[in-house]
């Protein structure tokens, strides 16, 4: 099937407009036939004397034709020309017009006013003003005739938006080929809800950009074009940075308007051979045309690219009365490097562009083997994690706490991954992946679960260690949680956990993100009893104005600040400015990471309450905690103190 493009011309060829002259003679024709049949004259002579006549009926012989069948046939083929719904057009291989019908006029728009006497004029009527590229039209019409053993479909478009489906196929008179037939049939309204449904399959409704469907084919046709000519091409996945807060702050109407701004100064950046595509979210994809380039001119080519458009992206933006700003991270993919489809390509840049976030965002990072490497390790983490917790690879240790005189006052939580292959692996490694794939909030609401169940088992069996305080670090998205204040008093009450020996660690930076909501979940919990401790104080962003208004208990010195406080004068202010600050708020402090003796003494002379470290006890299981409080003797386990590996979930 052939689109046939068409422009305004009102020139239409002079042989074409001589041979439809006779378009509207040959229903006139008809006529005298019909007639002469109703007055007594031979049908069949009357038939034979009329030129072309022979292309609409077959008639061998008057000895076989039957003249009351032939007038039928004759009223009947009239009848169905003028009846049927398509336009009818007969031209002969010598572009002569043999007969058009009723509904080809109107189709055509030939004005009822105008001269049929006016060849010319009813000619020009019947092409140039309606088509939008006439010559093309009679080009087409050529190319039928000059083909006349082929059925042929084309799809005419018109000045005026109509659309019209043109099926053409030979005229054979007794095997012989004499002209063609043409019908039109007006498909305007399938054609437009046809595009519309092609439109909405390939395109995104927000920004107008190709979305993945018709990125993802374009980008497998460059592939094969770069196999085949030996070219390179580049593709560019860009992600804004920190779009969400945008879209969560100032609502989904500003975000969209945003991404629609982007999206055209992406088209912008472009070249008409390139294309910029929306894959959903604040995620595009910009497709760079290939290029017959030696690699290093092409990566140089491509990298000024990518910084034209980060400079482009890098400009305010005024959205509805609000001057935004956005970064972008971009990652980019050269192809063909190995038997890459599509989708290799595609996740290649993906991943390119999440190093480009880990450098800082707003910023291009190429894609490297190597970090095909790392992704795959990364994957398969996140595979055996998900196993980990169906095969109760995850354990927790326990790390006592003492006060200065050596007595045990508690512990903090630890989280262990006794890998089957990889031996141990620290938190540090295995809880971001965790936040990745969304099983965080489940694992540390199973630590808070064990926690609150120790707390009562300690109450019941080993009251004589005293009031033993257990601390369990909560992370960011775990706190979020809109039920996370039930869920910690659901476990406090089926456990039957005395709230005020449950601290709760936090971050510092997690405090100053939402500072009003954070507050009114703390308050909630503290209503429970629940006591709460910043985590790593002094590596986030510290402010008096938290300290002040949240309802804490406890801040806790990092272990960075601890090591460092016998050789760095200037770690000796810190930790003395946090343990002076910490008292006038009338706050506890906690020592992590106390290695030595010497870090010792030092915080017990300047006020430090509690200490935790391999100085003073290891990780130690349950069975091994609850020994361990029991006897009350930290003798043993100094002596088996070693370098700390372990961090705090």
């Amino acid at each position: 099937m052939s689109e046939l493009e068409m422009t305004d011309d009102d020139q239409v060829e002079s042989d074409l407009r001589s041979h439809l002259e006779t378009l509207d003679k040959r229903m006139d024709e008809l006529d005298a036939l019909i007639t002469r049949s109703e007055t007594g004259g031979s049908v069949v002579a009357s038939a034979r004397s009329l030129p072309h006549s022979e292309g609409l009926w077959p008639i061998s012989s008057a000895d076989q034709a039957d003249e009351g069948q032939l007038r039928e046939t004759i009223s009947l083929l009239k009848a169905t020309l003028n009846s049927t719904t398509d336009g009818i057009l007969v031209l002969d291989n010598n572009l002569r017009v043999v007969i058009y019908n009723t509904k080809f006029v109107t189709l055509w728009d030939i004005p009822p006013s105008l001269d049929r006497e006016d060849k010319k004029g009813w000619l020009r009527a019947f092409t140039a003003p309606l088509m939008e590229n006439a010559d093309t039209f009679v080009k087409r019409i050529r190319e039928q005739l000059a083909h006349t053993d082929a059925a042929t479909r084309d799809i005419l478009r018109f000045t005026d938006g109509r659309i019209f489906e043109s099926r053409s196929h030979p005229q054979q008179i007794e095997g012989e080929i004499v002209g063609r037939v043409w019908s039109f049939r007006d498909v305007t309204k399938q054609r437009q809800a046809q595009e519309l449904v092609e439109y909405q399959a390939t395109y995104d409704p927000l920004t107008d950009l190709p979305n993945r469907r018709l990125l993802l084919d374009r980008l497998n046709q460059m592939l094969a074009r770069c196999r085949r000519h030996q070219r390179i091409g580049a593709l560019l996945f860009l992600d804004l940075d920190n779009f969400k807060t945008i879209n969560d702050t100032l609502g989904h109407p500003i975000g969209d308007a945003l991404l629609q701004q982007v999206a055209r100064r992406l088209t912008d950046c472009l070249r008409r051979e390139d294309t910029a595509a929306r894959l959903g979210g604040d995620e595009f994809v910009l497709l760079l045309a290939e290029e017959n380039a030696v690699i290093d001119e092409f990566t140089h080519q491509v990298d000024i690219a990518a910084n034209k458009v980060l400079a482009a992206l890098s400009e305010p933006y005024e959205v509805q009365g609000h001057r935004l700003y956005a970064t972008t991270s971009i990652g980019v993919s050269l192809f063909p490097q190995n038997g890459e489809n599509a989708d290799d390509v595609l996740m290649q840049a993906d991943t390119a562009m999440y190093r480009a976030k880990e450098a800082g965002r707003n910023t291009v990072r190429f894609f490297l083997p190597s970090m095909r490497k790392s992704s795959e390790e990364q994957l398969q983490m996140q595979n055996d994690l998900r196993q980990a917790l169906e095969r109760d690879e995850l354990k927790i240790l326990w790390q006592p706490k003492h006060d200065f005189a050596g007595n045990t006052l508690g512990a903090e939580a630890l989280l262990r991954w006794e890998h089957p292959t990889r031996g141990l692996i620290m938190p540090g490694e295995f809880i971001p992946v965790a936040e990745d794939i969304g099983i965080i909030t489940s694992l540390g609401n199973q630590v808070l679960e064990v926690s609150c169940n120790l707390l009562r088992k300690i109450a019941d069996d080993y009251s004589e260690a005293g009031p033993i305080h257990l601390s369990v670090n909560i992370s960011p998205q775990q706190f979020q949680q809109a039920d996370f204040a039930m869920q910690v008093a659901h476990f406090l009450k089926t456990s039957g956990a005395n709230p005020t020996r449950l601290t709760l660690e936090l971050t510092e930076n997690m405090l100053v993100t939402n500072l009003e909501e954070v507050m009114a979940k703390m308050v909630d919990l503290k209503r429970l009893g629940v006591r709460f401790s910043i985590d790593d104080f002094g590596t986030g962003y510290s402010s008096m104005a938290y300290l002040k208004r949240l309802p804490l208990d406890e801040i806790k010195i990092d272990r960075s600040f601890v090591n460092d406080i016998v050789t760095d004068p200037e770690t000796v202010s810190i930790v003395e400015a946090i343990i002076t600050m910490a008292s006038k708020l009338g706050l506890s402090v906690v020592a992590e990471g106390v290695e030595n003796s010497r870090e010792f003494d030092f915080l017990r002379k300047r006020g430090c309450h509690c200490f935790q470290g391999y100085m003073l006890c290891q990780p130690l299981d349950e069975a091994e905690f609850l020994e361990f409080i029991l006897e009350g003797n930290i003798s043993e386990a100094r002596k088996n103190g070693t370098q700390s590996v372990f961090e705090g979930f």
